[in-house]
């Protein structure tokens, strides 16, 4: 049997993440909150936010329109990760990486959009 192979900074993980700090939305069944979208890969996510859910909790994560629920699997301080339920669509990872990409760009599409929301 072929054990599973780390690289450099992945650690234990499988999948590399993406450097993020988008702001974004946590959802729980009894309360909402922002968070700061830290890192993200298919499989999850690192947020940061003023009071983390307890571990094992289900929680809808919200990025610009893209959304997945997920599973609180860490706490520590005002960080926690989230193991998503579902892989995250490649075309979600690729939004999200054009975003920190290009950022002073998607803060202009998002205000002429919504601009053109009010007229």
């Amino acid at each position: 049997m072929i054990g599973r192979k780390t690289f450099g900074k992945l650690g234990n993980r499988a999948m590399a993440r993406l450097a993020t700090d988008l702001d974004a939305g946590l959802v729980l069944p009894e309360r909402s909150a922002r968070c700061i979208v830290e890192n993200v890969s298919r499989t999850g996510c690192r947020l940061q936010l003023s009071e983390p859910p307890r571990v094992g909790a289900t929680v809808l994560v919200r990025v610009e329109r893209i959304e997945t629920l997920g599973s609180v699997a860490w706490v520590r301080g005002s960080r926690c990760g989230i193991r998503f339920a579902a892989p995250l669509e490649v075309r979600a990872l690729e939004r999200l990486r054009w975003i920190v990409e290009h950022g002073s760009d998607h803060e202009q599409n998002s205000l002429t959009h919504a601009t053109a929301v009010w007229r």
